[in-house]
């Protein structure tokens, strides 16, 4: 088995009346998949997302794909000649994939013919670890929650009108609710040279255990099993200032309220 691929779940996309006869209630259901993805890690991920699907294939209809990590439904395109989508996760971060059939084309409505059942697959492309912690662990866990939505439109409508007797469905698909990925042999995009972002460190500060998770590091794994704990968070705030001092100076410097001596801050009087 690819150690870089993982079976996610199934999923069914529809536009179908509920039953075929054309009398009611023979209400049209609208239905996407939605996927909710959850990194784990300190390391900003590139995921690809993959649906095989046969007799009908993915292409059958038209569909679309939204992409959403901070508030914004953003489409994205499939990758050509595969189908899949590309997306990207930050570290610490969850983001929610949408794939729908796509409603905007009013023909796919009228239809009511679309019908699409298969498989998910995801797989990693890349990961870029933070700067404080340029080699990433052995493993890295995402977090997926699948379900599917619909919508039910009201008796004897195509289109979806301003009123009307609207009904929604949501339910879970069984998957693995924590997926392990390794990362031997997988792509590492080198951090862009930047200041440490302030919230790994605060993160690593208050659980130092986290350094056993996100570095083979030596160092790293004798501070996060420390026993001691106040000697813990005193070799571990010893350990974080390297990284925060870079982070001082360039605040510093942009401001211009102060002048570098000897690698220490001063600031004007």
């Amino acid at each position: 088995m690819n150690p870089f691929f993982t079976n996610v779940s199934s999923f069914e996309l529809l536009v179908k009346p509920i039953i075929t006869s054309p009398s009611a209630p023979n209400r049209t259901i609208i239905q996407g998949y939605f996927l909710t993805i959850s990194n784990a890690s300190l390391f900003d991920v590139k995921l690809t997302l993959g649906f095989s699907a046969t007799d009908p294939g993915l292409l059958s209809s038209p569909v679309v794909a939204f992409w959403d990590v901070n508030g914004t439904n953003q489409e994205i395109i499939q990758v050509p000649f595969r189908s899949s989508f590309d997306i990207e996760l930050p570290a610490s971060d969850t983001g929610l994939f949408l794939l729908q059939p796509d409603v905007r084309n009013p023909d796919v409505v009228k239809a009511r013919n679309t019908e699409i059942r298969g498989r998910v697959v995801a797989s990693i492309r890349s990961v870029t670890p933070p700067s404080i912690f340029p080699n990433p662990p052995e493993t890295l866990e995402l977090l997926f929650s699948p379900t599917q939505r619909g919508t039910f439109f009201p008796q004897g409508s195509n289109t979806p009108p301003t009123f009307g007797d609207y009904d929604q469905l949501a339910y879970s698909l069984p998957t693995n609710f924590e997926v392990t990925f390794n990362t031997k042999n997988l792509r590492i995009v080198p951090p862009i040279t930047s200041p440490v972002e302030p919230r790994f460190i605060e993160a690593i500060r208050t659980n130092p255990s986290l350094l056993a998770t996100i570095s083979n590091d030596p160092l790293a794994q004798q501070l996060a099993n420390m026993v001691d704990v106040e000697e813990q968070r005193r070799m571990v705030d010893i350990f974080l200032e390297r990284f925060e001092r870079p982070a001082l100076q360039e605040k510093l410097a942009v401001n211009g309220d102060s002048k570098i001596v000897h690698d220490q801050p001063v600031v004007n009087a």
